[in-house]
């Protein structure tokens, strides 16, 4: 490591893909996953609750070189060691053979059923005003499909609502997502399950220098933007028992507000037919839509 220490300035609640570009950066040398890992929690760019945080940073690693290639900062030396692609005229690139995670097979946070009217004291969509520390404090980590399993636990999920100006960006799910029930579906919003590793105890929902981190991983996986939204806001808590799939889940909903249409499909062939609607166009077919995007789109609130 550089003797120089890396600036704490604007550090609090890192990803861990700012946290591998930082440490790297002041490094100015490639890193295996768990140098990143020791080095980022030694500097406090990087906090962390997660058990097998090497892991979360190996993995996260690897799926922004794999999916982004060329436009990501990383790029693999050997299997296991990382660098900054800026340094790629003095470096060979290692090419690792694709390997697919199988989603039902990640950690994924949760918290008790018997807990969910403590935060959503009734079906809908919440205000904004929202027990966040409550909420994290009474989360936990549970593989996804034990959970999927489990009746007896909420998952907690970002939903992200992208406009661009009036606007929405609306897509239909394909076959290769793992909800079959939702196959073939439309959807107007983004995201995906917590893991542990994304939010630290007193993580702030409403706080947009710390809910906008979560785009670098949840967001973006599924939606490519062309630069840093304009703005984005948290919007509440939403539980809606319609359905067998949401009743096991409660929406943490945010509106991310496009700086520009430069919007492309990340995980392409799970997200098919993206369109950029206005909220008349949705409304008219409705009924194409899943039961979150329906009570979002008719309560007008994003």
């Amino acid at each position: 490591m550089d003797k120089r220490r890396v600036p704490r300035k604007d550090t609090h609640g890192l990803t861990f893909l700012q946290a591998a570009e930082q440490i790297l950066r002041y490094s100015k040398r490639p890193m295996t996953a768990s140098e990143l890992v020791s080095n980022a929690i030694a500097e406090g760019v990087l906090r962390t609750a997660g058990k097998t945080p090497t892991k979360t940073m190996n993995a996260r690693l690897a799926t922004d070189i794999l999916r982004r290639k060329l436009n990501s900062p990383f790029l693999r030396l050997d299997s296991g060691l990382f660098a900054l692609r800026e340094w790629s005229e003095s470096q060979t690139e290692y090419i690792a053979p694709r390997r697919q995670i199988a989603l039902f097979d990640e950690d994924i946070l949760v918290f008790n059923r018997s807990l969910l009217r403590d935060f959503v004291p009734s079906d809908g969509l919440t205000s904004s005003s929202v027990d966040h520390h409550g909420l994290i404090s009474s989360c936990y980590s549970m593989r996804r499909r034990l959970a999927e399993e489990n009746t007896n636990v909420i998952q907690l999920v970002s939903l992200y609502v992208v406009r661009y100006r009036d606007r929405y960006y609306t897509y239909k799910r394909s076959k290769r997502l793992p909800e079959a029930r939702l196959h073939h579906t439309y959807s107007v919003a983004f995201g995906g399950h917590l893991n542990p590793d994304d939010i630290m105890p007193l993580f702030r929902f409403s706080d947009p220098d710390q809910a906008i981190s979560l785009i670098d991983r949840e967001l973006n996986e599924e939606l490519r933007l062309g630069m840093k939204p304009e703005r984005m806001e948290f919007v509440g808590l939403l539980y809606d028992p319609r359905s067998e799939v949401s009743l096991q889940h409660v929406g943490i909903v945010f509106s991310v507000f496009a700086a520009n249409e430069s919007v492309e499909v990340g995980e392409r062939g799970f997200l098919t037919d993206l369109r950029l609607e206005t909220r008349t166009e949705v409304m008219s077919r409705i009924s194409d839509f899943e039961n979150w995007s329906e009570f979002l789109m008719r309560s007008g609130r994003v």
